[in-house]
């Protein structure tokens, strides 16, 4: 992924926000499908956890494969993975955060050397005061295995908890949302697969995950502190990209396939 891209940077849209901590527990599952090219099938989970403040995240990401036939190489994946940024007014309506991305990817034990994925990024931030913002901006992605620039533009239409319809147009997601009332909400959003960029110790190659997905959620908060999201969704055009001294040499694809998933958001 060489060229420019644009990227939805949810963190930036979302400046006005309290500096509570929150923790995000979630799990995702999704049906067995075929892997491409092959008479291999497979399904796989995905469980961890997302905690911080408004000026820094850090958080846990396992995926497990579970395939038919073990030829693959790799059954486990794992991230961990922090962000730290600051944001400022430059004047009036027009603002800036600044902030740099790390996650260590690995299969059985971290290389930090190997397993390393810094981004930095910097935007422009701009509050229309008439329920719209945007950010524009751009980042650096530094890795082991394909280093590439990439552009940030989003734009946000009120904040989901406000009454009634709300939405965050950009990539790589875009969701929409209408509230009925404080305590329920339904959803929707379609983007990007943000999976996640790893060294396979065992194979000694670099994995990333890559495809888009579309979702269907119902949103619960019971109260201030405590929400529980939970929805149905589809990916499509899911695969397993490899790469070897920063060249690509392969892929693993699989067929569409349906996913559930589960999270809920404590803020303290």
């Amino acid at each position: 992924m060489k060229k420019l891209s644009l990227l939805f940077i949810g963190v930036a849209l979302s400046l006005n926000a309290s500096a509570a901590w929150h923790f995000t527990p979630y799990g995702s599952f999704t049906s067995k499908t075929k892997v491409k090219n092959s008479y291999n099938k497979a399904s796989y989970s995905v469980y961890g956890f997302d905690a911080g403040n408004e000026n820094f995240t850090f958080g846990y990401k396992r995926t497990t494969y579970d395939f038919d036939w073990q030829t693959t190489g790799f059954e486990h994946l794992n991230l961990i993975y922090a962000d730290a940024h600051y944001a400022g007014e430059i004047t009036g309506n027009l603002g800036y955060d600044v902030g740099t991305y790390l996650s260590l990817g690995y299969e059985n034990s971290i290389k930090v050397s190997k397993s390393y994925d810094l981004v930095p990024h910097a935007v422009l931030t701009y509050d229309f005061q008439n329920d719209w913002s945007m950010v524009a901006g751009a980042g650096v992605s530094f890795n082991k295995a394909n280093n590439y620039g990439f552009g940030i533009i989003g734009f946000k239409y009120r904040n989901p908890s406000d009454l009634g319809f709300s939405a965050s147009l950009g990539y790589p997601k875009t969701s929409a949302n209408y509230r009925f009332t404080e305590y329920f909400a339904l959803g929707a959003d379609a983007g990007a697969i943000q999976g996640g960029h790893y060294y396979l110790d065992r194979s000694k190659v670099y994995a990333q995950e890559k495809g888009y997905n579309a979702n269907l959620f119902a949103l619960i908060t019971p109260f201030n502190q405590l929400s529980v999201k939970a929805g149905v969704g589809y990916n499509i055009d899911r695969e397993i990209k490899f790469y070897r001294n920063r060249t690509y040499f392969g892929n693993m694809k699989f067929d569409n396939e349906a996913s559930f998933f589960v999270n809920g958001t404590l803020a303290f």
